[in-house]
């Protein structure tokens, strides 16, 4: 019980406007890559790192973080985030609504193509558990270059792929030491017996050629 003047904090819910960036190669597309972009990036940058690595009829949907904020100081390069641990699970709660809706929008322009998912650095745990929670059933999920969520999101997800996603790191990641890497190999084996492992030569980025390989690997 607060004592008499004491502070407390509330939650309610209100409506925003958020956006996502399409890329159309074709005026029919056949599928849909929806890429959910890491910590500190912009959705508009994102997608055209990924555009090499569109195959043939394949559209690029890029959801863009919810929360937004100048990469340095006051003003500048205007970046987003997906989520901090200050109320993670509205937050968790808030990234489920918005990216079934993003799909839900693509579905009522284009149809219900089937759907591979990517995510990059932090999008990584947004894409797991979102997914795990949303009713969308992907052909394919990669994770690229980040750590996975809590196992409660893991077994939802294992269940709904069936044990199998693929899992990609640099061989010169700085974020991905010995150590690190170990964790996430222990964090996802129990789930993902039939994981795909994928390692490139470079640092913590998209490698569009690889991606394009295992995009076409359905």
């Amino acid at each position: 019980m607060m004592e008499s003047g004491g502070v407390s904090c509330h939650h309610v819910t209100t409506q925003r406007i958020a956006r996502y960036y399409c890329a159309l190669p074709v005026a029919k597309p056949k599928s849909i890559l929806l890429v959910c972009h890491g910590y500190g990036q912009s959705a508009a940058d994102f997608i055209q790192e990924i555009l090499p690595a569109a195959n043939d009829g394949q559209m690029i949907i890029a959801p863009e973080g919810l929360s937004r904020f100048y990469r340095r100081g006051f003003e500048g390069e205007v970046v987003a985030s997906w989520m901090t641990r200050e109320d993670r699970l509205e937050e968790i709660q808030d990234q489920l609504v918005y990216l079934d809706e993003v799909v839900q929008h693509v579905y009522t322009r284009f149809g219900q193509l089937p759907v591979s998912l990517l995510g990059f650095s932090q999008g990584v745990p947004t894409v797991c558990r979102w997914l795990a929670k949303s009713t969308l059933i992907p052909v394919k999920v990669i994770l690229w270059a980040g750590m996975v969520p809590e196992p409660e999101y893991l077994e939802l997800l294992s269940r709904k792929m069936n044990g199998h996603i693929d899992i990609v790191i640099g061989d010169a990641d700085p974020f991905f030491t010995p150590s690190r890497k170990r964790h996430l190999e222990e964090a996802v084996e129990p789930y993902f017996k039939d994981a795909q492992w994928h390692q490139f030569e470079g640092e913590h980025r998209v490698f569009p050629e690889l991606l394009r390989q295992i995009c076409k690997a359905e």
